[in-house]
């Protein structure tokens, strides 16, 4: 009776044993890629390919943020570039100033934001303009708000990072600079010069030739050549585009090759509606006795290739650069001087403390000597 009993628990564990066993080669054979289903070697799904889906839900669902800064001269378009990118007016409650206001402007900062919502993806765009740069006679130090203002969003983030609330924090960062250089110049000026050397290590700076319908073609490629001739000759770091990978297919490359070699992006930015006279549709653009010149017709200019960069390629190339180079330069050359600060403060107070009780000591040394010589008075009396 026992030995049967002992027999069945014997045949039972075994069993399980083996119950286990098959389970772990047809884990083992999922590994391998074996097919099959059911048995040993079959194709065993473990579910981790579903974290980029995963990851996707969640980034929608919360949306996507981007700050712009636009820096430039009055009159070079930038509300109207601004407009004609996001296909919104921004600046519907703008009133311009007089040429006598304009005399004596000093550089502002201009923040508007909008939320935009494309095929369920909403993105929370902020637009930094800079009214008044360059506007004035005396220009010095005019690109100090500017400075300042990136300074700070810095400054503020790093505080959001090392506070409590680290879970809501709000980027105000800004990822990408558009500088406006003005076609009527023979390259760069002093003013461009200054403000982009001091922002090139703080900022993403996308270089912009303004009103290139103001150019012919063969000035344009002139214009184009001596900007970039100028930023190398003051070792001027502009935003570069990463490499393409080897994955990407050829679409892709040469998409990646035709923006590259058109910055500086020569724009025209319009916010009026014309009817080509070629294709007879209607689209963006400007009208001119002699014809209509398209916003996005990029054999007139290069704003679309400036959209697909901006919005399309590379919006997040300038995140990432934004969050893990110029954002930890700052961080890393904050972190040192504060720490250089309390260094020296703690040696400060050393140094005091030491020379407080050097000084008792010598008081009470001298202390010691007059009563040490009372006594030899008394003694010789």
């Amino acid at each position: 009776m026992m030995s049967g009993i002992r027999g069945n628990v014997g045949r039972s564990e075994s069993m399980r044993t083996g119950a286990s066993v098959d389970s772990h080669d047809s884990v083992g054979g999922g590994s391998t890629g074996n097919g099959g289903s059911g048995g040993p070697g079959s194709n065993v799904r473990l579910g981790f390919a579903n974290l980029p889906d995963q990851m996707h839900r969640k980034a929608v669902k919360k949306g996507f943020n981007f700050t712009l800064m636009v820096v430039g001269e009055s009159g070079l378009g930038k509300s109207t570039l601004i407009s004609s990118l996001f296909q919104q007016d921004l600046y519907k409650d703008r009133e311009l100033g007089s040429a006598t206001e304009r005399v004596n402007k000093t550089t502002e900062i201009d923040k508007r934001q909008i939320e935009l919502d494309e095929k369920g993806v909403k993105l929370r765009l902020t637009v930094v303009d800079t009214p008044g740069f360059n506007d004035a006679i005396n220009c010095q130090d005019c690109w100090r708000p500017i400075e300042d203002y990136i300074d700070n969003t810095f400054e503020q983030y790093f505080k959001d990072e090392c506070g409590l609330n680290r879970k809501n924090i709000v980027d105000h960062r800004v990822h990408c600079c558009l500088y406006f250089v003005s076609p009527c110049g023979h390259g760069l000026r002093p003013i461009d010069v200054e403000l982009m050397r001091r922002l090139h290590s703080k900022v993403n700076i996308v270089p912009i030739i303004a009103k290139a319908d103001t150019l012919t073609q063969a000035e344009l490629r002139d214009l184009k050549e001596r900007v970039l001739a100028d930023l190398d000759r003051h070792k001027i770091q502009t935003y570069r585009m990463p490499d393409t990978d080897s994955d990407d297919d050829e679409e892709t490359r040469r998409q990646e090759s035709d923006i590259r070699a058109c910055i500086p992006f020569a724009v025209i930015g319009s916010n009026c509606v014309v009817e080509s006279a070629d294709t007879g549709r209607r689209t963006r653009g400007r009208q001119y006795p002699w014809g209509v010149v398209e916003v996005e017709n990029p054999k007139h200019c290069d704003f679309a290739k400036l959209r697909i960069f901006l919005l399309g390629t590379h919006m997040q190339d300038l995140k990432d650069i934004t969050k893990e180079v110029h954002y930890e330069n700052y961080r890393a050359k904050y972190i040192t001087e504060r720490m250089s600060k309390r260094k020296g403060a703690v040696r400060d107070d050393f140094e005091t403390r030491k020379s407080k009780n050097t000084t008792e000591a010598n008081f009470e040394a001298i202390v010691d000597t007059e009563g040490l010589l009372k006594e030899k008075e008394d003694e010789v009396c």
